[in-house]
């Protein structure tokens, strides 16, 4: 498709001027003023100063080093978010590889199928999670040893990693072009594939955030958001370290920790998932907390509507919005503090970004006022999926416009509303799902011949995957939602199961899934063989 003739909107922000590599950053503030505040860990209540901070990562770095992890390497690491987290990730790039982040709610299959893409060198992991780490290793071929923080057998624990010595604000020779982070994503579609960023392009996504959510020096960031997905990467780790502000680490956050930790440390910034910004909206006790320095309530991952924004930010007294973002490009778009966006909006573009809106159908952009697929394009923007070139091909335009998947308009005024996904992720709680995973899980039970997962509006979790299957053999709705159920982390198990005679089809033979996903937001079956249960909805969600 030729992009000559387009017009692009853009940022009516242009760029932030390109910064070091954000390991050299957080290092600058560290030796300006060691002593300062740089993590408290919300559940022990560990605090380490920014002197602390560099010298716990140089040891890490040293010891890496000395296991012959440096450039072009990477690190698996699964873990919740910990006081941990600021220490492993500058530590990783201190000896100059690249971190790949899981979820560590994962199951070892989950977790294995994504590590053969990327054969980590080492992992790094939590103690609950630090066998199933070992076990998706080992099943994936690769020879990594995992070190552990906190109690797990037979695999070796992190503190024998650290190796005094370095001087701790010591300036690793890092590249702006070095791969510096590889989290995961299913883009549009697929399984989920490695995402390769920059150095270059975490700084570029770190500024764009703090000039427009106003970090500084002085902000204190609440990462209750994890870290292992895009949004807590990049506004609760990357960008307060680039800042220089302190961050507060919640593993698992509540709404009633999230408050206390709020007024206790003084909160500036809170980056919070979806049920938690609902559940404050819905809570009057919010309003007996003090949160008189807290501006700005940072969500995403999911559609937050508009009244709880509103109602959440009434009680808390501070600025509550959604972001918009995509693993692929770290940030799209976002409020700005000194203008508020409409919460009926995801905000303005991020600065420096520029955007196209693309009919999907027909190719060519959309008449002006008019939703279309929304391409971009920025520093922002991955270099591309590990080791993938076709999945990159398909993403990726050859003069740089990143596909989002995402059917989106933008107002007169510039902000962005998302109509609708193109794409077929699932978002439960504001996880996304890859409705192609647990197609193959469905696929290996023996009397499964097809299967087409999509999914379903439901009022507590945004959507509940939902399971259409062809079969050869005999097997019943109850067995192969607990067959999904043993293989899979909790919030991807499939709810209802329809056995159905054949699934609708393109002319090239490819399963329709919107056309069953429409069929699951109109709540009906228009095919006479199907037959379905919801047995997950009588059963412990987990």
């Amino acid at each position: 498709m030729s992009t000559e003739n387009a017009r692009p909107f853009s940022s009516e922000r242009p760029a932030p001027a390109p910064r070091p590599p954000l390991v050299v950053q957080a290092l600058r503030h560290a030796a300006s003023d060691p002593d300062r505040l740089a993590v408290v860990d919300g559940a022990t209540e560990e605090r380490l100063s920014r002197g602390e901070l560099a010298e716990r990562s140089a040891a890490l770095a040293a010891g890496l080093v000395s296991r012959g992890i440096g450039g072009g390497d990477i690190v698996a690491v699964a873990m919740p978010n910990l006081a941990w987290w600021p220490v492993v990730v500058l530590g990783v790039w201190r000896a100059g590889a690249a971190l790949a982040s899981l979820n560590p709610t994962w199951t070892a299959a989950e977790m294995g199928r994504l590590l053969v893409r990327v054969r980590p060198r080492l992992g790094i992991a939590f103690g609950p999670v630090a066998q199933p780490l070992g076990r998706a290793l080992s099943e994936a071929g690769i020879d990594a040893e995992v070190a552990v923080l906190g109690e797990a057998r037979a695999l070796t624990p992190l503190a024998p990693l650290l190796i005094d010595g370095e001087d701790p604000f010591t300036e690793p020779p890092v590249s702006a072009d070095d791969l510096a982070a590889v989290p995961f994503s299913s883009g549009v579609g697929g399984l989920p594939k490695g995402v390769r960023h920059t150095h270059r392009a975490l700084s570029a996504v770190s500024a764009q955030v703090a000039t427009q959510h106003e970090y500084t020096s002085e902000a204190v960031v609440l990462a209750g958001a994890p870290v292992f997905n895009a949004m807590g990467l990049v506004a609760a780790l990357c960008t307060p370290l680039g800042a220089g502000a302190a961050i507060v680490t919640v593993p698992k956050p509540t709404t009633k920790r999230t408050l206390e930790l709020i007024a206790a440390h003084r909160v500036t910034h809170a980056i919070l998932p979806p049920t938690i910004v609902d559940e404050i909206a819905a809570a009057p006790a919010a309003e007996r907390h003090d949160t008189s320095r807290l501006g700005l309530v940072v969500t995403g991952g999911d559609n937050v509507p508009a009244a709880p924004q509103r109602c959440a930010g009434q009680r808390l007294d501070a600025l509550v919005r959604q972001a918009y973002g995509m693993t692929e490009a770290l940030a799209i778009s976002a409020t700005l503090v000194d203008r508020p966006s409409d919460p009926e909006t995801v905000g303005w573009l991020a600065a420096g970004t520029e955007a196209r809106l693309v009919d999907p159908e027909r190719g060519g952009d959309v008449a002006p006022g008019q939703p279309g697929e929304l391409w971009i394009r920025g520093p922002q923007v991955m270099d591309g999926y590990h080791e993938d070139p076709r999945a990159t091909a398909a993403t990726i335009t050859a003069d740089g416009w990143l596909r989002t998947g995402d059917l989106v308009r933008i107002r007169d005024d510039g902000q962005l509303v998302i109509e609708d996904r193109l794409k077929e992720l699932i978002k439960v709680k504001g996880a996304s799902i890859a409705p192609a995973e647990l197609e193959l899980v469905l696929r290996e039970h023996p009397a499964v011949d097809e299967a087409c997962v999509v999914g379903r509006p439901d009022p507590r979790r945004g959507e509940v995957p939902v399971a259409w299957v062809v079969l050869s053999g005999a097997a019943t709705e109850e067995e192969l939602v607990s067959f999904v159920r043993a293989r899979v982390a909790a919030h991807k198990r499939v709810h209802d199961v329809r056995i159905v005679d054949e699934l609708p089809r393109v002319p090239s033979g490819t399963p329709v899934w919107r056309e069953l996903r429409d069929r699951e937001r109109d709540h009906g079956i228009t095919s006479a063989s199907a037959r379905s249960i919801s047995v997950s909805e009588r059963s412990e969600e987990g």
